[in-house]
């Protein structure tokens, strides 16, 4: 290969991996505003309703967890880590968002988990992955976004994490994320 072929692949990988190695990207940026939702709540203070969690409590330090087919294992990890948070602090928020295309499906089985794992206070709801607040939220619904994780105060999004991970490290992360709101 001619030394000019050599430098235009070099170039092209030099641009290109930056993209790969972000990995995916999904919705809300840092600093943008959350918008009324209207999920189902299954367990939780708005269980029964499809009260919207940013309107019903406004300025709050709050989180939103959208699920994309992620494993259930990882949903729960996190989950649980909310449920805590909320259980030491009454102003904070929490809500697990699951995008479905099975709502009676979905609503059984969140149902299921809130009992065996023992969630008192976080939110587990569903939303169909047609509704327009998934566009809203750009959440992305492809199959390499297995969450979307919103954490905010006054209704901007000061943390987003994308395929967070319900392991030590990722949850270290998400607890550091809602130490800063509550303050």
């Amino acid at each position: 290969m001619s030394k000019k072929v050599l430098g235009i692949l070099a170039a092209v990988g030099i641009l290109v991996l930056p993209v790969l190695a972000s990995g995916p990207d999904s919705g809300l940026k840092v600093g943008e505003t959350v918008t009324p939702f209207h999920p189902s709540h299954v367990t939780g203070s708005l269980k029964g309703t499809n009260s919207c969690p940013p309107c019903t409590f406004g300025s709050r330090p709050q989180v939103q967890v959208w699920v994309n087919d992620d494993d259930m294992k990882n949903v729960v990890a996190i989950s649980e880590v909310l449920d805590k948070k909320m259980a030491g602090n009454k102003e904070f928020k929490a809500f697990v968002i699951v995008l479905t295309d099975k709502p009676e499906d979905t609503a059984k089985s969140l149902k299921q988990i809130a009992e065996k794992a023992g969630f008192k206070e976080v939110a587990l709801a569903y939303l169909a992955k047609t509704d327009g607040a998934v566009k809203n939220y750009k959440v992305t619904v492809s199959g390499d976004v297995k969450n979307t994780v919103f954490v905010y105060k006054n209704k901007q999004v000061s943390e987003k994490f994308v395929n967070l991970k319900g392991d030590e490290k990722g949850l270290a992360s998400l607890n550091q994320a809602i130490t800063k709101v509550e303050g």
